[in-house]
């Protein structure tokens, strides 16, 4: 049998490269685990599965063993094997996991316009600062995910005729083959964008980059460091630990849809503005927002 990191290869270009790094980490996870135990990974058997099920939903999360057993899916069909995910054994044992652990998504902190306020008046005032004010303010006007920030280029931005700035989201998670979104700037954003744009002379490339010294490197910045940001911005605006700890990469995004309903705006146009295909992804952001307008 080939190997399975050479099958991967073959997605290349097929998929994202955050979907074929959690293919190779997931399957890399199974593997491990049937080596320790003598057992086949590829092609594996349902009893395998069963078995893996089993052990592993006692201390992963019901979506983690689901998205390892999509990942075992996608190979096993790389290499023309028999799905071994697809028998009434391996469903019972995945349906016995979420019922042993019935648990409700949990949702990250919304960053409602309010809270947005804060993180920008915390920002520092040199560079680090600066591009800090550009992630919090875009990141909130255009309802992006952190993979779709941080992946945003100068080309995707185009100054219109009052000054403000329409933003090209052109690859989202629910979007693979690149449609695109459009979101519109505030001033507000268009100035803040305006004035990192003159400071660094960043013409084209990564918006959004590391700093190294006094300088932006020509670099995009990593998804995980959205959270990182957020997170520090809230330390130093003096938030409640309580919600610093549940604030995520996601947070603006969360917060923006909250914030879009207490304007009294409706489903529909809330969908349209973040990108949502799911009605009950959105139901779910803003079910308790008047629970989170205030910190």
């Amino acid at each position: 049998m080939r190997s399975w990191r050479k099958l991967l290869q073959r997605l290349d270009g097929a998929y994202s490269d955050h979907t074929l790094r959690s293919y190779r980490s997931d399957f890399g996870a199974f593997a491990r685990w049937c080596r320790t135990r003598r057992l086949r990974a590829l092609p594996a058997e349902p009893s395998t599965m069963v078995a893996y099920i089993d052990a592993e939903g006692q201390r992963l999360k019901p979506s983690t063993i689901k998205r390892r057993l999509c990942a075992l899916r996608r190979i096993h069909g790389l290499c023309d094997a028999r799905d071994p995910t697809d028998h009434e054994d391996v469903r019972l044992a995945l349906r016995r996991v979420r019922r042993a652990q019935p648990s409700r998504p949990q949702q990250a902190h919304g960053i409602t316009a309010a809270l947005r306020d804060k993180l920008l008046a915390a920002c520092t005032d040199d560079l680090i600062g600066l591009r800090d004010k550009v992630l919090v303010s875009v990141g909130f006007d255009t309802l992006c995910r952190r993979g779709e920030l941080v992946a945003l280029s100068v080309d995707d931005f185009t100054p219109t005729a009052d000054g403000r700035f329409t933003v090209l989201v052109r690859r989202a998670k629910n979007d693979p083959e690149g449609a695109g979104r459009t979101s519109r700037l505030s001033q507000v954003a268009s100035d803040i964008l305006r004035t990192w744009l003159s400071e660094t002379g960043i013409k084209q490339g990564a918006l959004l980059r590391p700093i190294y010294g006094k300088r932006p490197l020509a670099l995009y910045l990593e998804p995980l460091t959205v959270g990182r940001v957020l997170k520090k911005l809230c330390d130093r605006a003096g938030v409640q630990m309580e919600i610093v700890a549940k604030v995520s990469g996601h947070s603006l995004r969360v917060g923006a849809a909250q914030q879009l309903t207490i304007n009294g705006l409706g489903l529909p146009q809330i969908m349209r503005a973040g990108g949502w295909k799911s009605v009950s992804v959105v139901a779910r952001y803003i079910e308790h927002v008047d629970l989170d307008v205030w910190v």
